[in-house]
């Protein structure tokens, strides 16, 4: 039972995050990492993440885990776009993640010195069956068009999740 039980808990981080490839955009992942999104304290587990992103007309320059990728934004050209994701332990308590930039959050960017012309937009919640939770971060070099964003819709629809089971 209980190697059961592990296996469960451990079973979104069998595959880790990632993008499938799509012409004319890079791609990149960190693997499962140790969280920086769970606190210190107790935890049946590891607290693990998995980062990956996806990026067109920029050479992405930050590790995977960075959030937010300062050295690549500071890069950023005006035909710029990077998605970038991470799926973390546990699952928040919000609501379901939807990979659907109409309904993304727009937030001024960023921590730190760097500016984002495009300003960044969020998309948050829990992964299938609360397996995880997931942040989504869209960053635009320039102020976004619909043929922008339906570029970084269809890069994002290229997104691998885990399986929760």
């Amino acid at each position: 039972m209980i190697p059961f039980l592990i296996a469960l808990a451990l079973a979104p981080w069998a595959h880790p995050l990632s993008f499938r490839p799509v012409t004319g955009w890079q791609t990149g992942a960190s693997g499962n990492t140790r969280s920086a999104y769970v606190g210190p304290g107790p935890h049946a587990t590891v607290p693990l993440e998995s980062s990956a992103w996806i990026a067109r007309n920029v050479r992405y320059r930050d590790e995977a885990t960075a959030d937010p990728p300062n050295k690549t934004l500071a890069h950023l050209p005006a035909r710029g776009i990077i998605v970038w994701a991470v799926i973390y332990a546990p699952a928040s308590s919000g609501r379901p993640i939807q990979l659907d930039l109409r309904r993304a959050r727009h937030l001024a960017c960023c921590d730190g010195p760097v500016r984002v012309a495009g300003g960044t937009y969020e998309l948050a919640g829990y992964g299938p069956r609360r397996a995880y939770s997931m942040i989504v971060r869209v960053y635009f070099g320039s102020r976004p068009t619909r043929t922008v964003v339906a570029a970084a819709q269809l890069a994002l629809n290229y997104l691998r999740l885990p399986s929760p089971t």
